[in-house]
């Protein structure tokens, strides 16, 4: 008999202890087809989103755009109004492969609406309607655009959307715009200031039109004006980045000061209409070969590229016979100093006072070099001032005569071609790159901080060394002419 005769065989049932689950396969299905939902639904947000992201992108590079093109119009008159307008139409109207606006992902050009832009004086505004500013007798000042797309028809704005509108409980049709501002943000003027040697802007000297004190024609030494004293001139440093309405600054490095001086251009949008920062007595020993850049004499940081020398370099000295056009022989480079009785203590020249002093005709030093006298108006006629014949002279500068030769030219020495009168730089040369367009402060000046009343074009006759600098008096310059650079504001 065996061993396992007479015990219970025991069964092993493998099925038993592992028993298969009950099929869940709906279930599973369900939760995918909600997964495909939720995923579809997010990419068709996403969708949504960046069909609104890139139109907002087209619309803001068409605001960029004409924002720029019309600020480059604008010169404070309201013929540049005008011009930035029709700018910016012309722009719309061209498609996007000649530079037009893009719109929806193709090149179609876009219809223009006045009421999308508006004007300011700061890129913070108020801000005034096309009419508004057309309006203006004088838009002096109106050098800011703003281009808002809202302004344009609505549909450019548009998205058709399909999940956006479940998420936000809004419509079908989801709405987006852009803005953009843009005006100069620097402006061609000198960081060298002087007293205006007269409060009043346009004063009738005997049917000469005379400017804060200045007569056009007439040479000046800048460093030696001063309207408050006889001892000494007065002369002032401006900070090149500071501009109106900011913290007052103190003093400025030469690597800040220095390329200002080469390229007669400052950082800031414009210097009147508020206090700019300054010191005094201005460095001209630091600065004097910046200047004499315009003569085609470099020195660092001055090079040709970004400071151009004159078209002509001919230096009118009144010595050695450089003035050619006049009969006198003259002491000085400018009419000479002269000294007011002890109650005006004004520091002036021979041709400043009415009535002249006494003098001799040697002492009015060159005339006529660059500008010529003109006729007293007030307002400028719409044709300009009318300029005075050398003939005269006798009647402008009476107490000693000086006499123009008869081959003065019929327009100005400057402008005249030959060695007489002109000389050709080696590097080429910028047309009016010696005229310095250099602010006219009102004095006296307190705090480091002065009012700029107005911006005298001073061409210079010669070059300048460490103690004079030398210029003719060529009358006032608008400021909004001189921006030289334009920019997106915030």
């Amino acid at each position: 008999m065996g061993m396992d005769q007479g015990r219970p065989r025991m069964r092993c049932n493998h099925h038993a202890a592992f028993k298969r689950p009950r099929r869940e396969s709906g279930a599973i299905a369900i939760m995918a087809v909600g997964a495909i939902i939720i995923i579809c639904g997010f990419c068709s947000l996403a969708l949504d989103l960046s069909r609104v992201y890139n139109r907002k992108v087209e619309l803001q590079s068409a605001a960029d755009a004409a924002a720029v093109s019309a600020a480059t119009e604008l010169d404070g008159t309201k013929a540049g109004l005008t011009r930035a307008t029709q700018r910016v139409a012309s722009l719309f109207a061209t498609p996007v492969m000649y530079g037009g606006p893009s719109y929806g992902y193709i090149p179609e050009p876009m219809d223009w609406s006045d009421d999308a832009i508006k004007f300011a004086a700061s890129p913070n505004g108020p801000w005034l309607s096309s009419s508004e500013a057309a309006a203006k007798s004088v838009p002096n000042g109106l050098l800011f655009v703003q281009i808002d797309t809202r302004g344009l028809d609505l549909s450019y704005g548009e998205v058709q959307t399909l999940f956006l509108p479940v998420v936000s409980n809004g419509g079908a049709i989801t709405s987006t715009a852009a803005r953009a501002v843009a005006g100069p943000s620097a402006v061609g003027v000198m960081p060298f200031g002087i007293c205006a040697m007269d409060p009043v802007e346009k004063r009738d000297r005997n049917g000469e039109l005379q400017e804060y004190g200045f007569r056009r024609g007439v040479s000046y030494d800048l460093m030696q004006l001063n309207p408050e004293d006889t001892e000494t001139g007065q002369t002032f440093l401006i900070h090149p980045f500071t501009g109106p309405g900011t913290a007052p600054t103190s003093s400025s490095d030469f690597n800040t000061v220095a390329p200002a001086v080469c390229t007669g251009v400052m950082g800031m949008a414009r210097v009147t209409g508020a206090k700019v920062s300054v010191s005094s007595p201005f460095p001209l020993n630091d600065y004097y070969r910046q200047f004499n850049s315009r003569f085609d004499s470099y020195t660092e940081p001055c090079s040709p590229a970004t400071a151009p020398p004159d078209r002509n370099v001919k230096e009118y000295s009144a010595k050695n016979g450089s003035v050619t056009w006049m009969e006198t022989d003259l002491k000085e480079r400018q009419a000479a100093k002269v000294y007011e009785d002890s109650d005006n203590k004004k520091r002036t020249t021979v041709a400043g006072p009415s009535p002249s002093p006494a003098s001799t005709a040697d002492e009015f030093g060159p005339l006529w070099s660059y500008a010529k006298a003109v006729r007293y108006a007030n307002p400028m006629p719409s044709s300009g001032y009318v300029a005075f014949p050398t003939s005269s002279w006798k009647d402008l500068y009476p107490a000693g005569p000086p006499q123009a030769k008869s081959s003065y030219p019929s327009s100005t020495p400057y402008q005249t071609a030959g060695p007489n009168h002109g000389q050709t730089p080696t590097n080429p040369g910028v047309q009016n790159r010696r005229v310095l367009n250099i602010p006219l402060l009102s004095c006296p000046v307190s705090e480091n901080r002065a009012t700029v009343k107005g911006i005298g074009r001073f061409f210079m006759t010669v070059k300048a060394d460490d103690t004079h600098l030398y210029a003719e008096f060529a009358g006032l310059a608008e400021e909004q002419t001189l921006r030289t650079r334009v920019r997106l504001y915030p």
